[in-house]
């Protein structure tokens, strides 16, 4: 029989749970194409649950679709983009956020448009572009985005001191090797969120950090 000279890659993992009064970013495994971009199904970058695309002037990150289903969505305050770090400053729409079941959005300050265009559309009637139906969101007191969620959104102020607080970790049941990808089961707690840590080294160097619901208890990576 001929030896398989092929390299087993040994996939390493560490979970750990986090309560987050801020944060909370939820993953899924999804498909990835030859440039190693993940989209939705609208076309757009999927970062996480979230789409997104690049402003037009080229210096934030346009929100353009959700397919999550969490209660409480917390928007990053950056996401990775054609190699750079960009905050995001616009909603396009409520694409799938109310329709998924979001009841709670949370936004960094750096947002100041929530997907509705100018006065002329609501004077013209234009109702059903406005407001995301049934969403309270989170803001800093004084923010841009403050500004534009006040005039159309239910919105609280959200705590200056509230800082991510870490409980006690999970540990994992069971992890599945299949071709190149690995399965990791993990035991419940009580958390807003897991962050999955992993590498291809038993010292965990140059680790990858990828975050998913409360609600879920595997990941394929």
């Amino acid at each position: 029989m001929k030896k398989n000279t092929k390299k087993n890659i040994k996939f390493y993992a560490m979970i750990l749970a986090m309560v987050l009064t801020l944060t909370q970013l939820v993953g899924v495994a999804v498909p990835v194409n030859a440039a190693g971009v993940k989209k939705c199904s609208h076309g757009y970058i999927l970062a996480g649950d979230i789409g997104i695309r690049l402003h037009e002037c080229a210096d934030s990150v346009c929100i353009t679709c959700y397919h999550g289903h969490a209660k409480r969505v917390v928007i990053p305050e950056k996401f990775k983009l054609y190699g750079q770090m960009l905050p995001p400053s616009q909603f396009d729409s409520d694409n799938g956020f109310s329709e998924n079941g979001v009841k709670e959005i949370v936004l960094p300050d750096t947002v100041e448009s929530m997907g509705y265009w100018d006065e002329e559309d609501v004077k013209d009637g234009y109702v059903n572009d406005i407001g995301y139906h049934g969403i309270t969101f989170y803001v800093h007191k004084g923010s841009k985005a403050e500004e534009a969620v006040k005039r159309n959104n239910p919105y609280k102020y959200l705590n200056d001191n509230s800082n991510p607080q870490p409980v006690k970790g999970t540990s994992i049941k069971r992890t599945i090797r299949i071709q190149n990808l690995a399965k990791i089961t993990w035991k419940k707690v009580k958390c807003d969120k897991y962050e999955i840590r992993y590498s291809q080294k038993k010292n965990m160097k140059n680790a990858k950090k990828i975050n998913c619901g409360k609600n879920k208890t595997s990941l394929v990576i």
